[in-house]
């Protein structure tokens, strides 16, 4: 039972190891995809952000992904002194504004100014040339904390957000840094991990996988002290 104890505590501590340390008040804000304007985040330490002045922007991380990575946390659709129904996403492969991949959902308000998709997309923008990859006519609702993850394995980038997991096989951006953007939408973005593993080796569901270890660690603990 120790050694079983000491390779579950191994395991989370492997995983932490291998984790990229996220400190928002490293990454910078950026001009968001569809606009030359950058938002005013409002960003302090570790690895929470909130976007409060329902206007256009992305923050992007100050560390370069190469490879096979995963990049996952939750996102939440605020209300600033109106109900609000704009977008809100994630970007990876980020090398500026008019080249990278985003994953943006809105609520019936504005469409993708690049692409015109509507609902949940992603998009790919090589030299400000928008190609939808994906679209769903699906939306978020108000307030709710929805699990998202991004990430690449070989030569496959893929997502899981809301229930919808898609992968394609796409190289133009095989390393780029990571982050977020809204567009005339105020959202928080938290739980922000990043780490050098292809998606399905952390499975589809993205908070849970450090959780999962942790739990398994206590488990065997409580098992221990019954025994």
């Amino acid at each position: 039972m120790k050694k079983l104890l000491l390779s579950a505590g191994l395991l989370v501590a492997s995983f932490s190891a291998a984790a990229t340390t996220v400190d928002i008040s490293l990454w910078s804000q950026e001009n968001s995809p569809n606009y030359n304007r950058t938002a005013s985040w409002n960003v302090g330490s570790g690895n929470n952000a909130v976007q409060s002045s329902n206007s256009n922007g992305t923050l992007v991380s100050d560390f370069v992904e190469t490879g096979d990575f995963s990049f996952f946390g939750t996102m939440t659709a605020t209300m600033a002194s109106f109900n609000d129904n704009d977008i809100m996403g994630i970007v990876f492969g980020w090398q500026d504004n008019q080249n990278h991949y985003r994953l943006g959902w809105e609520q019936g308000g504005f469409n993708d100014a690049g692409s015109g998709a509507s609902g949940m997309w992603l998009v790919e923008e090589v030299a400000g040339v928008s190609t939808i990859l994906f679209q769903t006519e699906q939306f978020w609702a108000d307030l709710v904390e929805y699990n998202f993850i991004v990430g690449r394995s070989g030569n496959d980038i893929s997502f899981s957000l809301d229930g919808v997991s898609q992968t394609f096989t796409n190289t133009s951006f095989m390393s780029g840094r990571v982050g977020f953007y809204t567009e005339s939408q105020t959202a928080n973005f938290s739980g922000l991990t990043s780490v050098p593993q292809a998606p399905d080796n952390l499975g589809k569901v993205p908070a849970p996988a450090p959780l999962a270890l942790l739990g398994l660690a206590l488990g065997l603990l409580a098992i221990r002290r019954k025994a």
